[in-house]
């Protein structure tokens, strides 16, 4: 069962929802209602999530204007024929998974026991091709079938009859269904992709001794983390609380200075 990458039918203008609609699924229901039908071809409950070659794109190509996330199907290709780990080579660079896979429990238990029936994992987009690509802000959570949802199970199938024409055997589908037991494919994935938020730090209050005794805050924007930056704006605000309440008297006083200092010269 081949991937069909038709990312025009996959954009977001192409999928119709009621208004005020936002999908969020739980984990269980991304592997249990979509994935697992998914990795046997059987109906899903809704086209929101669509089909898309993950690793033929950027991530920035998959996502359009004002969405901050997506969710794909997407079918892993192996490094190697032989080999067990996944190509994750896409567009201008590759997908590199950071963090411990997370296992996925169904809410049924058997014998005390949730069953694990799925795996999370998290990808960040480096660019380049190598492991030493730059990091970028596209990140993805993958959804894989793991333990409980790999086995197999009945799927409602057409049945296949044979007939005799020209004294040759020919075969025709009926429009009678009987169960077939399917084996899940385990390289359908969920994708759940979205641009990382970019965390901008806040103000940090220093808070100054003055000459009563007070304390006055002091917003340091600009030299947040500097040392340097953080004593120098320090030295400029050590004012009096007097000083503060009466500033024609500063503005005199600095005046008076500055006149003292050019009888000096």
């Amino acid at each position: 069962m081949k991937l069909i990458d038709n990312f025009t039918q996959a954009s977001a203008a192409s999928i119709q929802h009621q208004p005020g609609f936002r999908f969020t699924p739980t984990d269980e229901e991304i592997v249990v209602h979509y994935l697992r039908p998914r990795a046997v071809n059987e109906p899903i409950p809704s086209a929101v999530i669509a089909d898309v070659q993950i690793m033929n794109h950027n991530p920035w190509d998959l996502l359009t204007e004002g969405s901050s996330e997506r969710y794909f199907f997407s079918q892993r290709v192996l490094k190697w024929p032989l080999g067990d780990q996944w190509n994750r080579a896409a567009g201008n660079g590759h997908w590199k998974t950071t963090g411990k896979d997370m296992p996925i429990f169904s809410s049924t238990v058997i014998g005390g026991v949730p069953l694990m029936i799925g795996l999370k994992r998290t990808l960040v987009f480096h660019l380049g091709k190598s492991d030493i690509g730059e990091n970028t802000e596209w990140a993805m959570q993958e959804y894989s079938l793991a333990g409980a949802s790999l086995t197999p199970y009945h799927v409602m199938r057409p049945s296949t009859i044979f007939t005799k024409k020209n004294d040759s055997p020919s075969e025709a589908l009926s429009s009678v269904k009987v169960p077939v037991m399917v084996y899940p494919d385990k390289s359908w994935v969920v994708c759940r992709m979205y641009k990382k938020r970019k965390h901008t730090p806040g103000a940090v209050a220093n808070v100054y001794s003055t000459a009563e005794g007070g304390q006055v805050p002091f917003y340091n924007f600009l030299a947040q983390g500097n040392s340097i930056g953080t004593a120098s704006s320090s030295s400029r605000t050590n004012i009096s609380l007097e000083g503060a309440k009466d500033g024609e008297e500063v503005r005199e006083g600095s005046n008076v200075k500055a006149n003292t200092s050019e009888v000096g010269k």
